[in-house]
């Protein structure tokens, strides 16, 4: 029985506004928790301050998720950034109810030791399924997802929200007043197509 242990928490966590970002990011998991309700074996909560994990069914459903983590927060014009751990923790002999709940306990351990980990780099993804090939491939490609993500600054996150909306160059330009060449050059400047391309590798990229 596969699981997946979805650990993340906020980047360089400050003092300042504690309880609006904590509330921010109670209202982020919310939002998740709906659009992803058939991936979750345990719906995404708070554990700690800046801190939340769930365990999901499937790795593509869990990459999906964190996708969508990110862009909520392009979204609703968040100003923090998170740092995540996707750890694969496969359960292949259950005999009995306290064996799962005591290899889950070993697993989230391991989950939360990895995301100790990040939070000493730079990196803001750390993905370890059981195949060394697939989580070499997964890593490489979300340092480059994470390169694009983090070039947008938070004055373009209502344009690129606009492109995240399936809006083309043209309607972005009509929905900002701007000409049609100055909504190309919007679209150009933020690399989207790149972005689109990449969270696309990503996916396929799954054995």
């Amino acid at each position: 029985m596969d699981h997946f242990i979805l650990m993340s928490s906020i980047r360089y966590p400050g003092r300042d506004k504690r309880e609006e970002i904590e509330n921010q990011l109670k209202n982020v998991i919310t939002v998740i928790n709906k659009i992803h309700k058939k991936h979750f074996i345990t719906s995404l909560d708070m554990v700690l301050d800046y801190e939340f994990q769930g365990i999901t069914n499937s790795l593509q459903g869990s990459l999906e998720m964190i996708f969508d983590i990110e862009e909520c927060i392009i979204e609703n014009n968040l100003d923090f950034k998170l740092k995540h751990v996707l750890y694969h923790n496969t359960i292949k002999t259950v005999q009995s109810k306290h064996t799962a709940y005591e290899r889950l306990g070993f697993g989230l351990i391991d989950a939360r030791e990895r995301l100790q980990l990040i939070k000493k780099t730079d990196s803001r993804f750390l993905i370890a399924t059981n195949n060394e090939k697939t989580s070499l491939y997964l890593n490489n490609l979300l340092l480059i997802y994470e390169d694009y993500l983090d070039s947008w600054k938070k004055s373009d996150y209502e344009y690129v929200n606009a492109f995240l909306n399936h809006l083309n160059y043209k309607e972005v330009a009509a929905l900002f007043n701007m000409n049609v060449s100055s909504g190309w050059r919007r679209e150009k400047s933020l690399k989207m197509k790149q972005y689109y391309t990449i969270k696309e590798m990503i996916l396929s990229g799954i054995e």
